[in-house]
């Protein structure tokens, strides 16, 4: 898979001509005598029901999934619980560093937190709250519209759609069937446990197919349509289902872990003769003739074994959904990390976090507050994180994975060389995961993965990092003069509370 070289190669560049920069020989043997500052987070929203319908899950399995009891895509009762209990556990370490007092309500205007207006995020939120400062009366901006510009700017059209030349658009075939090649047989084993799908997701004279005989196409957005690159096809569930069994998991966790962890059973796809392997490919070849589709090949080396759960419902052992969410998370970062669709979804949303950090923001509210916390989504991470070209390994999650409430954390920190933005990537443990104890759910230490920035030398307690002039700088040089303006145009009306 491509990273964003262009990018980060320019963000280097500009970090390592800029004559402000001071020597890494100059910097500091002691961190004693540095502060924090300010913290900006984005978070994803906690654990929620599918998005999809009751109906259109149906679809994609014979087996029966459970029953949420509740909305398609909010957050449940139990996602909640999660969140509050992370926030309380984080407040404790932020009083520790002196950033919001250990007793008390957090002083007027020093706590903003910013939501999609989704059910899911605004809810999310409010569990924020509950943990961080329950009982202080906080308020949660939202936006007015009806896509928010910095978590959807594409829909909301502060952001024209991602257009991407032939080249790029054959570049990010070929990372997706890279993905698809390095999870293939993870794939056959997610196509044994769901089985079969609806004959109407079946290519034109298959009675019976999974998802890994599904064919698998990217479509591209036309002008003017709102819309961003979609994957659609076998993948495309695949992934999805890879993540709603890890829901699952850490919704009913009690129940999820009284099941065999096994990995499902596969087998190798027989060769065959030269004629069956040609006949195979044409027969399951994607079909695809509509403009700005272009049909991903699939040549699957390992084929399903039917395995039927033994109550009947498609669930499985948090330790098998964990082995099949590679799935998901490397289909994801495909998609979301290739550079011409981070830049247009995730570039409002780094200038505005870097922004806030500088003080800079044309959202007043944000400027004086020493916590911003962005109440957003799994690709919203992925967006920015592909734009600075940040990894992360939070195992036993998958490497690069974005849990329910796992956050990309900025800090400012005042050291005796200036202001030095830092990065991490913080996620909740699998202790508090699996765990229905609300102590259990706050005490678990959170994993915290210090994150290098491109270019990084100044030290901070937390990790190497980035003067703040550099870094608001490049990201900048990035958005361009011309996003600033619109940002700054977009935030002469406030967000409601």
């Amino acid at each position: 898979m491509r990273c964003v070289a262009v990018l980060t190669a320019a963000l280097a560049t500009l970090l390592f001509c800029s004559p402000s920069l001071p020597t890494a020989s100059a910097q500091p043997d002691s961190m004693q005598n540095a502060r924090l500052l300010k913290v900006v987070a984005l978070s994803r929203h906690g654990v929620r029901s599918p998005t999809q319908s009751p109906e259109t899950l149906a679809s994609w399995s014979s087996r029966a999934w459970p029953a949420w009891h509740t909305a398609p895509g909010t957050l449940t009762a139990r996602g909640a619980a999660l969140i509050e209990g992370e926030w309380t556990g984080l407040r404790e370490t932020l009083a520790f560093d002196g950033l919001l007092p250990a007793t008390e309500c957090p002083p007027q205007g020093s706590v903003v937190i910013y939501a999609d207006h989704m059910e899911r995020t605004l809810a999310t939120a409010r569990a924020m709250l509950e943990g961080l400062a329950p009982g202080c009366g906080m308020n949660i901006l939202a936006s007015h519209d009806e896509h928010d510009p910095l978590f959807h700017p594409v829909r909301n059209g502060l952001m024209a759609e991602p257009s991407l030349s032939p080249k790029e658009r054959a570049d990010l075939a070929e990372d997706i069937a890279e993905a698809r090649s390095d999870v293939d047989k993870r794939l056959a084993e997610l196509a044994g446990i769901l089985g079969p799908a609806a004959p109407r997701l079946c290519e034109p004279g298959q009675p019976f197919c999974t998802l890994i005989d599904m064919p698998t196409s990217l479509l591209f957005p036309k002008p003017g349509s709102h819309e961003s690159v979609t994957l659609r096809g076998g993948l495309a569930l695949a992934s999805t289902s890879a993540e709603i069994l890890l829901l699952e998991s850490l919704q009913w966790p009690e129940l999820a872990q009284t099941l065999p962890a096994n990995v499902p059973v596969t087998q190798p796809l027989g060769p065959g003769t030269p004629v069956e392997r040609k006949a195979r490919q044409i027969i399951l070849a994607p079909r695809g003739d509509e403009p700005g589709v272009t049909p991903l090949p699939a040549h699957p080396r390992w084929t399903p074994v039917d395995a039927v759960p033994e109550d009947g419902e498609i669930m499985v052992n948090p330790e098998t959904a964990l082995r099949l969410l590679p799935v998901h998370t490397r289909v994801q970062n495909a998609l979301q990390r290739f550079p011409a669709i981070a830049k247009q979804e995730g570039m409002p949303l780094l200038l505005f976090m870097a922004e806030a950090l500088a003080g800079t923001s044309p959202l007043k509210e944000i400027n004086n507050a020493s916590l911003v916390v962005l109440s957003g989504h799994d690709t919203n991470i992925v967006n920015v994180a592909g734009l600075l070209g940040l990894h992360w390994n939070n195992a036993p999650f998958p490497k690069d994975s974005t849990p329910p409430g796992s956050m990309l954390v900025f800090r400012l920190w005042e050291t005796p060389k200036g202001n030095v933005v830092q990065a991490s990537f913080q996620c909740q443990t699998t202790a508090a995961f699996l765990s229905s104890d609300e102590n259990a759910m706050a005490e678990a230490a959170l994993r915290r993965e210090p994150l290098i920035l491109p270019g990084s030398f100044a030290q901070t307690p937390a990790g190497p990092g980035l003067p703040l002039n550099a870094f608001l700088a490049a990201v900048r040089a990035m958005a361009g003069d011309d996003l600033e303006a619109r940002l700054s145009r977009l935030f002469a009306t406030p967000p409601h509370s």
